[in-house]
C-alpha cells in the first residue's frame, strides 16, 4: 500500500513539520544528476524524509575508491552502475517509490525524459565536465523548476540554487557564456575560483594545486573527498530541498537559498554563514589558508591520487 501522511514510517517526522508538508514530500518527484558521493547520500535522506518518485542518472559504477564516503559503495556493489544501487537502495526503504533509472547519464537525448514531472532537479554532476551541469540548467530554466546545486570540501559542504527566472544562471555562476553550445563547454575546466567560494581555512593547499595541475595537464581529475563533507552536503541540500518541495504550505518557512548566495557549514570549525559567490570569496579564503600554511599552522595531507598511482606503478615494476 502506498504510504500516507498516516504511515508509521513519518511518525517522528511531526513535532518538526505538519502533516501538509509530509504529503507535500510523499506527491514530490526529484531528479539527481549524479548517484556518486552527494546525490546517493542525498537522495537517501529524501526517500526517508517521504520523497516516493525519483529519477537518478549515472553512467559510472562503484569502485573501491568510493567506499571512504558513499553509502553504496561496499563489496557486494562494485562493478554495478550506481544509479541502479541507488534505485535497490531507495527501494528497500519504500518499496513502493517509483525510481526511474538512466545508466547512461543524463544525454541531450534523455534531459526531457530524466526531468519529466520533477518538482526539483539536483545537480551532483561531476564539476570536472560541465556541459553535463549546463545541460541540466537549461533543461530546469525552460520548465520552471528550481535547480540545486551542492558540493563539499574537506569537512564542509556548500549549497545554492538557481532559480527558473532571473539573471544568476548556472553558466553565469561558473562564468561560462550562456549561448555556449555544449560541445564547446565541455572543453572548458572548472573554475575553482567561482564553484568554490569557501575554501577551508585549514586546507593543505598541495592538494588544491595538485587539482588544479592535473586538470590544465588535460588528465583526469580525482578531487579529495571525506565522508564528514559528504554527510553534511547531504544535510544541508536535504534541508534546502525540504524548503523547495513545501514551499507555500507555511509562510513562516525562510526561503531556500539562491545564487548567487550559497550556503556553508563547515563541521571541523563548528561554524556556517550564507556568503556571495565569486572570485572575492574565493580569493579571501584562499589567502588565509595561504597565510596559516606558511605559518605552519595547517596540518599536513597527501593528495593520493597521483602518491598511490605512483606506488602501483612501482610494486607492478618489482612484481
Amino acid at each position: 500500500m502506498p504510504r500516507t501522511v498516516l504511515s508509521p514510517e513519518f511518525a517522528r517526522n511531526y513535532g518538526f513539520w505538519s502533516e501538509d508538508e509530509q504529503r507535500a514530500l510523499i506527491r514530490s518527484t526529484v531528479a539527481i544528476c549524479g548517484a556518486g558521493g552527494g546525490g546517493f547520500q542525498f537522495g537517501l535522506k529524501l526517500a526517508r524524509m517521504g520523497v516516493s518518485s525519483f529519477s537518478i542518472a549515472d553512467p559510472e559504477t562503484f569502485e573501491p575508491q568510493n567506499a571512504n564516503r558513499v553509502d553504496g559503495a561496499a563489496v557486494s556493489t562494485y562493478g554495478r552502475n550506481k544509479a541502479e544501487v541507488f534505485r535497490d537502495r531507495v527501494l528497500d526503504i519504500n518499496p513502493d517509490a517509483r525510481v526511474a533509472v538512466f545508466t547512461e547519464g543524463v544525454t541531450p537525448e534523455s534531459v526531457d525524459e530524466f526531468i519529466a514531472g520533477a518538482h526539483l532537479v539536483v545537480d551532483e554532476s561531476e564539476s570536472t565536465q560541465p556541459e553535463i551541469g549546463v545541460l541540466v540548467a537549461r533543461a530546469a530554466r525552460a520548465r520552471g523548476i528550481p535547480d540545486l546545486m551542492a558540493m563539499n570540501v574537506g569537512f564542509a559542504a556548500q549549497v545554492t540554487s538557481f532559480a527558473p527566472s532571473g539573471p544568476w544562471t548556472f553558466e553565469r555562476f561558473m562564468g561560462l557564456d550562456e549561448r555556449m553550445p555544449l560541445d564547446e563547454i565541455a572543453e572548458h575546466s572548472m573554475d575553482l575560483a567561482r564553484s568554490l567560494p569557501y575554501v577551508p581555512p585549514y586546507s593543505d593547499l598541495r592538494a588544491l594545486a595538485a587539482v588544479r595541475s592535473r586538470d590544465g595537464a588535460g588528465e583526469s581529475v580525482s578531487l579529495p573527498s571525506l565522508a564528514i563533507g559528504i554527510d553534511l552536503l547531504s544535510s544541508i541540500a536535504s534541508a534546502q530541498a525540504f524548503l523547495h518541495l513545501t514551499r507555500g504550505i507555511s509562510v513562516r518557512r525562510p526561503s531556500p537559498v539562491w545564487a548567487p548566495r550559497i550556503a556553508y557549514m563547515d563541521s571541523y570549525r563548528f561554524r556556517a554563514r550564507v556568503l556571495r559567490s565569486g572570485r572575492i570569496s574565493h580569493l579571501r579564503h584562499l589567502v588565509v589558508a595561504a597565510a596559516r600554511q606558511r605559518l605552519g599552522r595547517n596540518p599536513s595531507a597527501s593528495y593520493a591520487v597521483a602518491d598511490i598511482d605512483r606506488r602501483r606503478v612501482q610494486a607492478s615494476s618489482e612484481s
